[in-house]
């Protein structure tokens, strides 16, 4: 069984919400699948029993029953018995601080425990939505609750503009755009850009640019008839030696391995599923 439900949120969510989907997949070997870094942070709720993490940021083996992960510059291994079953939302820098109240500089680098951040809030979300039956119904649920954490953590405390100024110029120039242009084009010197973009978002300009590249190539690699070489002429790497480096760091693998192994573990063609930040991206 393989199955993924992509939801479109409605208009008060699509500043926050870049990507929502609902998966269960079963009947697979066990294995590891690879959880891409990207410029979103990723929440999950796993259904039937807990999603088990390693890599970007945690020392060991760590089951979660939600997890809100932050912006990382690693691949993040999800582990599995051969079967899947959940939901997951890629939010903006933005959507972490509209529903949580926190500046995803407090989550970079690490995936936490959805309990420690919403309370009780977390095993309500999953019981709630182990309760309905249908894609459509469990994200209508989720639209109500998220909603809900919007007007309970409306603190009035935004980034500066400047700074998220930064972020749009850097996510818009799709990992072309220099970091001292940006700063010029915000008015602030290259310095204090990096120390209050870090401030915000928990990673350098710099990173955000690689991240943004990166995020591009993933979908370039995709398609099998693109070459390699043409991959990193287009995304902006000075040759393939350098993509290639740049994936083994991003995602702890060549594109040329990657780019077999997803052939070979996807079954579905729901591109805009297998876009998220944690994409299904197999290694057995």
């Amino acid at each position: 069984m393989h199955e993924h439900y992509t939801h479109t949120v409605g208009p008060p969510l699509l500043r926050y919400v870049t990507l929502a989907v609902g998966y269960r997949h079963a009947g697979a070997p066990p294995g590891v699948h690879v959880g891409m870094p990207s410029g979103t942070l990723t929440l999950v709720v796993p259904f039937d029993e807990p999603l088990v993490l390693s890599g970007a940021g945690l020392s060991r083996r760590t089951s979660f029953e939600g997890v809100l992960a932050g912006l990382v510059t690693a691949p993040t291994r999800i582990h599995h018995e051969g079967r899947q079953h959940g939901v997951q939302l890629a939010l903006t820098p933005a959507g972490v601080r509209a529903l949580f109240g926190l500046p995803a500089a407090e989550l970079a680098g690490r995936s936490v425990e959805l309990e420690d951040v919403v309370g009780r809030v977390a095993s309500f979300l999953r019981d709630e939505l182990q309760g309905y039956a249908t894609w459509p119904e469990r994200f209508a649920a989720i639209e109500r609750i998220v909603l809900r954490l919007m007007r309970d953590n409306d603190s009035g405390r935004e980034a500066a503009p400047e700074v998220m100024e930064a972020w749009g110029l850097i996510r818009r120039g799709r990992g072309s755009t220099p970091v001292a242009a940006v700063a010029s084009q915000v008015g602030w010197s290259r310095r204090h850009l990096e120390h209050r973009f870090h401030g915000e978002f928990g990673i350098t300009p710099k990173s955000a640019v690689r991240l943004t590249r990166f995020e591009r190539s993933v979908a370039a690699v995709r398609d099998p008839r693109r070459s390699l070489a043409d991959v990193a002429a287009q995304c902006g790497y000075a040759d393939q030696s350098h993509l290639a480096r740049e994936w083994r760091e991003m995602a702890g693998l060549p594109p040329s391995r990657w780019r077999v192994e997803d052939g070979l573990a996807f079954v579905q063609d729901d591109r805009a599923a297998r876009s998220a930040a944690w994409g299904h991206d197999d290694t057995h």
